[in-house]
């Protein structure tokens, strides 16, 4: 009887240690799925960063230019929001930079706006603004390249 009972132990035994292992072996997967998925993400934000940085030294090196236009100004400020809403984020953190990315280039996009319809100034004294926008914006970029 005894050694019955000791066969029917180790065969409880066995089975636990098998299920265990089972388990075991089915989160193992699951890690490495879910690791690859993050290592996608990963990859498609550094992706998205990337395009993001590149708009930014096309917009400075067009701001570069001295006799860039409002239009012209504009223009890249859209681009670069454009790219800047394509940006995924997995944080508040990177949630609330987005957002505030996002509201600097609307607060110099009304700017430029507001200059365009800003029919009172002379030519001399809407080329000083244009100059200073210019400026406004190219420091603004150069400050999010060095981050």
């Amino acid at each position: 009887m005894s050694r019955i009972r000791t066969v029917l132990v180790v065969g409880q035994v066995v089975a636990m240690c098998g299920c265990t292992i089972a388990q075991l072996q089915r989160e193992s997967g699951q890690m490495t799925t879910r690791i690859a998925d993050k290592e996608a993400n990963l990859t498609q934000l550094e992706s998205q960063r990337a395009t993001l940085m590149v708009e930014r030294e096309k917009l400075l090196s067009e701001i570069d230019n001295q006799n860039v236009t409002l239009n012209q100004l504009n223009a890249g400020l859209e681009r670069l929001r454009q790219e800047n809403s394509r940006l995924k984020t997995d944080s508040e953190q990177q949630q609330r930079e987005k957002q505030r990315v996002e509201a600097d280039i609307q607060k110099l996009q009304a700017e430029i706006s507001r200059l365009n319809r800003d029919d009172s100034l002379s030519d001399k004294a809407k080329k000083d603004k244009v100059e200073s926008l210019r400026k406004q914006i190219k420091s603004y970029l150069e400050v999010m390249l060095a981050q």
